[in-house]
């Protein structure tokens, strides 16, 4: 249950801190929650057991262990004052993780496929998903090359 609950928090908050004026209140009060909800929402991942192939660990847990190294080297970046490489790296990690993470949750057999869409409409799941992706696709296509650029310059790294 906490597992949703900080899934949700994730979800809903994250645009919020994403878009929300930079260094205003409501900017660092939604991103403060949106980490801690993460770190929770990754904590939790750890307990869930699915397609286990190193004993009781699976692929799913080497992303969450990314997951973290990301929000830590975001954070590291702000308090260093590289803010644009500090945004980059959140908003790839809401739409490139986040999201899709989310997506995938409409695979059949899922608790959120069936709670969302009931047994009858399970098969929508892989509508929802590829829809998703789609857009995902139309908004890295249309806005990442110049987001990139910018940030490469002010965090002098090459992507």
């Amino acid at each position: 249950m906490v597992h949703i609950i900080c899934g949700v928090c994730v979800l809903t908050v994250g645009p919020i801190a994403l878009y929300s004026k930079a260094r205003a209140a409501l900017h660092r009060a939604a991103g403060y929650l949106w980490v801690f909800a993460i770190v929770l929402l990754a904590g939790t991942s750890f307990f869930i057991e699915y397609l286990e192939v190193f004993g009781l660990f699976g692929p799913i847990h080497l992303l969450l262990v990314f997951a973290l190294w990301s929000v830590f080297d975001a954070m590291r970046l702000i308090y260093r004052g590289n803010i644009q490489l500090h945004r980059c790296i959140m908003l790839n990690f809401y739409w490139y993780r986040v999201v899709i993470a989310g997506l995938f949750n409409y695979l059949l057999g899922r608790i959120i496929n069936r709670a969302v869409l009931g047994d009858v409409h399970a098969d929508l799941g892989y509508a929802v998903i590829i829809l998703g992706l789609v857009c995902l696709l139309g908004w890295h296509l249309k806005d990442r090359r110049k987001f990139l650029g910018s940030a490469a310059v002010a965090g002098r790294r090459k992507f």
